[in-house]
């Protein structure tokens, strides 16, 4: 089973490129068509409905902030709320973004809420999430996180991470419905390039319940003991 890291790095990779659309659409639309533009893109990847309240980005300066970002499941999941993210605000490198290349100095994003939803089926929206933005390649192998639309994401130097609360929805069985408040505020990882520089995430996430909400959490590991540690004075 993936780790949450792996999970979350993906929804995080996949949010920051919808931003970098964005970015070179703002270069020469306004911005209610740039919202109008990714809000078709986000539909026609994800077969979710997408809603963002609010969009600003830098003239001189490159960096973009999305405010009261909202995405909606399909029908397949009732159409229930699967992200609510009241903030993503971000920074990139210019340079890199001509050589088709996703650098970002600085990433602050905050996911006020998170929904695991299951279906009467028994699939959860996050396993659906992944199928449709990883298809299985044509020569067979495993699935692969491929650059979209030529762009190839190499990196976040700073990124400041919130969750708030992550809920449980079973259509079959409402009885099963859960809520738990995570709480993390400001968190940061530096050199984010891959799930492993979310070091401890997982662990953090296991201790404020997530595995309660059906998150693929697993338990923090412990620190070795001065006794057990190798060539330990």
């Amino acid at each position: 089973m993936k780790t949450f890291q792996t999970w979350f790095f993906r929804i995080l990779w996949w949010l920051t490129f919808v931003v970098i659309v964005l970015v070179i659409i703002v270069i020469s639309s306004r911005e209610w068509i740039a919202r109008e533009f990714a809000e078709q893109h986000i539909r026609a990847a994800t077969g979710m409905e997408p809603e963002i309240g609010d969009l600003t980005f830098g003239v001189q300066e490159p960096k973009l902030t999305l405010e009261n970002f909202k995405l909606y499941n399909s029908a397949d999941f009732g159409g229930t709320l699967f992200l609510d993210v009241p903030e993503l605000h971000v920074e990139y490198d210019r340079a890199a973004l001509r050589r088709h290349e996703l650098h970002f100095t600085f990433v602050r994003v905050n996911f006020h809420e998170v929904d695991v939803v299951k279906n009467a089926a028994g699939v959860t929206n996050f396993m659906t999430f992944f199928n449709a933005m990883l298809p299985q390649p044509s020569g067979g192998g495993g699935r692969t996180v491929a650059p979209l639309n030529g762009y190839k994401f190499t990196g976040i130097d700073l990124l400041n991470l919130s969750i708030g609360m992550v809920k449980f929805v079973n259509l079959k069985d409402q009885r099963q419905n859960r809520m738990v408040a995570i709480g993390l505020q400001n968190q940061l990882y530096t050199n984010v390039v891959s799930p492993a520089n979310l070091l401890g995430l997982s662990g953090q996430l296991y201790n404020h319940g997530g595995r309660i909400v059906g998150l693929p959490v697993n338990p923090p590991r412990p620190k070795p003991s001065p006794e057990t540690t190798p060539n330990a004075p």
